[in-house]
């Protein structure tokens, strides 16, 4: 964990990129949060006509403050004591996911494959389906995949996606599919706590747990649950209803934190597994990017973790950073590759 100077070092660095991040959204309306990338090479040309638009500005603004985080950062994980990760868990096979799907926002493609060129570019044998409808076409186009995790919430869909169902019957529906595609081996709800303040109440969750449940009673729930979520709320009125926690440190300050942040997942959600998030994308304090030294350093905390028995897997998001932040996207796909 870190020493309580390096602590202060880090969230002073982290509140100035912070600031800037929210004064260069206030002088630059036209530029949506999640619409962000690096510049594309020259020459290089744009082979999704399907791609939503992206600012490629946007990371010149957020100088020096970034820069001078990321200086910080290289610091904070110098004075670290360094992980011995040859004897970790491997990611691969069973335990490695890609989140994506179709969509018109955050610079992602509404292309029907844009999940299946993501995971193919990690070499992920498992996906995340997400925003695009659960229907015969997309289940189709996704059972050469291992295992397949569905959203059946209607929070971050794409328009029509869902049509005229209810989460509740999105749930039941996707419960009849896993009949015919038995890779399909549980739902996933997308920000399904962040509407609330303080208690997080049970009632859609039971619906959709007891539909998801109605024709395959294997299936399991997942749930996205961010980090800076865990202090603030009181989860256990859910418990009955969510089967694993898939979690996400939205503030990439908060990856140096990962013992601390952990060990609050489990008293909040005690005895559930834990699947981990994977940011390439970074809303939380600058809306770019995610450092690449950053992931690799979470990379290597979900791995011993894992190895510990107390994370199971991870989910990388995902299909539409590859353009967007090659680099950081780079530097995961590299790990995996020589981990």
């Amino acid at each position: 964990m870190m020493t309580k100077e390096q602590m202060k070092r880090l969230t002073l660095a982290a509140e100035h990129l912070n600031v800037k991040m929210f004064r260069m959204h206030r002088e630059h309306p036209e530029i949506k949060q999640g619409e962000t990338a690096a510049p594309t090479p020259d020459g290089k040309i744009d082979d999704d006509p399907l791609r939503g638009p992206v600012n490629m500005e946007w990371v010149k603004l957020l100088e020096p403050e970034r820069s001078e985080f990321s200086a910080t950062v290289d610091e904070i994980l110098a004075d670290l004591p360094k992980m011995v990760t040859s004897k970790f868990v491997k990611l691969g096979n069973d335990n490695l996911w890609v989140w994506g799907g179709p969509t018109p926002y955050w610079g992602g493609s509404m292309a029907d494959d844009t999940l299946v060129r993501g995971a193919q570019y990690f070499d992920a044998k498992n996906v995340v389906y997400v925003y695009g409808p659960t229907d015969e076409k997309m289940m189709q186009l996704h059972s050469g995949f291992k295992r397949m995790l569905c959203q059946v919430n209607s929070q971050c869909r794409t328009p029509g996606a869902q049509g005229s169902m209810s989460d509740e019957s999105n749930a039941e529906e996707l419960s009849r599919l896993s009949l015919k595609y038995p890779n399909i081996v549980g739902a996933m709800c997308d920000d399904v706590s962040t509407y609330f303040r303080r208690q997080v109440l049970p009632e859609a969750f039971e619906a959709r747990y007891k539909a998801l449940k109605k024709y395959n009673d294997k299936l399991k729930m997942y749930g996205v649950v961010y980090v800076h979520e865990l202090a603030q709320k009181d989860f256990s009125l859910i418990h009955p209803y969510l089967d694993t926690v898939n979690l996400w440190f939205w503030h990439m300050d908060e990856i140096l934190d990962y013992d601390r942040n952990i060990l609050l997942c489990q008293e909040r959600f005690p005895g559930k597994p834990i699947i981990q998030g994977i940011f390439l994308h970074e809303y939380g304090i600058s809306d770019a990017g995610t450092l690449p030294q950053l992931l690799v350093h979470q990379l290597d905390k979900a791995r011993e973790y894992m190895t510990r028995g107390i994370v199971e897997g991870v989910i990388i998001l995902g299909d539409r950073e590859i353009k967007k932040w090659p680099e950081s996207s780079a530097a995961v796909r590299n790990y995996l590759m020589n981990q």
